[in-house]
C-alpha cells in the first residue's frame, strides 16, 4: 500500500487553454484501456495549465516558508474504469515546472519525473502574454490573452466548465517506471472563473499528435483557492 504524501500550496491564477478533439482520435492516444475519454456535447477535452502558485511546501508543514512556482502540464479528460465503475479522471501527458527544488523531489514524492521549463506570464496594457519553453529554448506553449466572453463548442456556460474541471480529482501520469501510471489526488478550491479571449502562437501537442483533429476551443482564468497533491500509489499500465 502507497503512503500518503502531499504538497500544499496558494493559487495565485491559473490560466487554462481548452483545446477539443473528437474522442475517437483521443482513445489512440490514451497509454492504458481503462483511461476512457470523457465526453463532453461530443468532444474530448485536453487542456493546457498554467498554474502561478505560493506558499508551496511538504504537508505537514506551513506554507508560511513555502516557494513561489509557476507549472504547466497538459491536462486531459478521462474515465477511470479501473474500480469496475465509470469515475471522472485526468491524464497528465507530463508536468513541468520552474523550481529546481520541485523536479529533484518529485521523483520521491510522487515518483514522476516533473521536468524543467521556462515559464513567462508577462502583462502589456490589457494583454497577457503567456510562454513556456524547455531550458534548451525549444518552445512548448506561446499565447496572448485578453478579457473576453466565453465562445466554445464544449461548454456552453462558465458554469458548466467549473463542473467539468472540479470533478477531475484523481489524475494518473507517466511514473519513474516504465510500466506504471503514479495517481496524485488533487484537492482545490478555485474560487473565481472568468473567461478569456486567447491566441494561441503555438502548442507542443499539435506536433506530438498530429493529424487527430486537435482544435483550440476556449480559455479561462481562475484566480483564489487552495490546492493540495496527494500521493496515491502506482497502477500497471
Amino acid at each position: 500500500m502507497a503512503i500518503p504524501r502531499s504538497v500544499h500550496a496558494r493559487l495565485v491564477e491559473r490560466f487554462i487553454f481548452n483545446f477539443r478533439m473528437p474522442p475517437e482520435a483521443f482513445a489512440r492516444r490514451l497509454p492504458t484501456t481503462w483511461l476512457k475519454p470523457q465526453i463532453c456535447n461530443g468532444w474530448s477535452v485536453v487542456s493546457f495549465c498554467i498554474l502561478k502558485l505560493d506558499r508551496v511546501m511538504i504537508s505537514p508543514l506551513p506554507g508560511a516558508f513555502g516557494f513561489e512556482t509557476t507549472s504547466c502540464a497538459y491536462r486531459c479528460g478521462v474515465m477511470d474504469t479501473s474500480g469496475g465503475s465509470e469515475e471522472s479522471s485526468v491524464y497528465i501527458t507530463d508536468r513541468n515546472t520552474d523550481l529546481p527544488m520541485i523536479a529533484r523531489l518529485a521523483p520521491f514524492l510522487f515518483l514522476d519525473t516533473i521536468p524543467m521549463a521556462r515559464v513567462s506570464i508577462q502583462r502589456a496594457g490589457d494583454v497577457v502574454n503567456i510562454q513556456a519553453t524547455y531550458l534548451d529554448r525549444q518552445p512548448l506553449f506561446s499565447a496572448q490573452v485578453t478579457q473576453g466572453e466565453l465562445t466554445s463548442k464544449v461548454f456552453p456556460t462558465v458554469d458548466d466548465f467549473a463542473y467539468f474541471i472540479k470533478g477531475g480529482v484523481s489524475s494518473y501520469t507517466p511514473s519513474i517506471f516504465g510500466d506504471q501510471l503514479a495517481r496524485v489526488d488533487l484537492a482545490k478550491e478555485d474560487a473565481n472563473y472568468e473567461p478569456l479571449n486567447a491566441k494561441v502562437d503555438y502548442s507542443w501537442l499539435d506536433g506530438v499528435w498530429p493529424g487527430e483533429g486537435l482544435e483550440y476551443d476556449s480559455a479561462i482564468r481562475a484566480t483564489g483557492g487552495l490546492y493540495k497533491w496527494t500521493y496515491r500509489g502506482l497502477k500497471p499500465y
